[in-house]
């Protein structure tokens, strides 16, 4: 009699186990994030913003300080589309501390128009760019284009990583900070051999 009772009660513990297993099962053959909702396997570098790209990248935190200093971070965010030509961490370590100073000084200002002079509406694949002689930006003034084999220049900044896909944008990484025509530093003016001319653009390459 035991035995029995033992058997039933058994039964009915492996039959409730899987009776709960069946309700919390997903249902259909999709799997979901457990954090977010989304499809597992959804491409997740296309659905952040600028912005964040950048930050998950690691290699443009100075870039990233300057538009939060201009008080354009809200741009990266913004719907876009835009393409960003992005000074490395390496490319503003090659300017003197004095031109950073000037910039950082001078957040609304210089920096801003110097960080809108990086930002082109629309978006431009890297195929596209070397179409192209000169391309608008956001601050007014436009780029001037080279393609010579497999290199891209913007206005003597060579694109060196490309077509870095966001939800409102493109980004291509470049190895020197750009300066609009109409901006002239203090500072440069005791570094000579940190600009060279390519059109009627300037760039800074230290």
């Amino acid at each position: 009699m035991r035995a029995n009772c033992a058997l039933f009660i058994t039964a009915l513990v492996i039959g409730a186990a899987v009776l709960i297993c069946g309700c919390t099962a997903p249902s259909g053959d999709e799997t979901r994030n457990q954090t977010d909702g989304t499809p597992a396997g959804t491409p997740v570098d296309e659905s952040l913003t600028i912005g964040e790209v950048l930050a998950r990248d690691g290699n443009f935190s100075t870039l990233i300080q300057a538009f939060e200093a201009a008080g354009l971070k809200g741009t990266l965010a913004g719907p876009g589309p835009y393409t960003l030509f992005a000074p490395t961490d390496e490319a503003f370590g090659r300017l003197p501390d004095t031109v950073m100073e000037e910039l950082f000084n001078d957040p609304k200002g210089n920096l801003a128009e110097i960080l809108l002079y990086h930002m082109a509406p629309g978006t431009y694949m890297a195929s596209g760019i070397a179409t192209n002689d000169t391309i608008a930006t956001v601050q007014g003034s436009p780029i001037a284009v080279d393609a010579a084999g497999e290199t891209v220049t913007v206005n003597g900044a060579e694109v060196v990583r490309a077509d870095m896909v966001a939800a409102n944008g493109i980004i291509h990484a470049i190895d020197a900070v750009m300066l609009p025509p109409d901006i002239t530093l203090t500072a440069m003016n005791d570094t000579a051999d940190m600009t060279t001319q390519t059109g009627n653009t300037t760039n800074v390459t230290g």
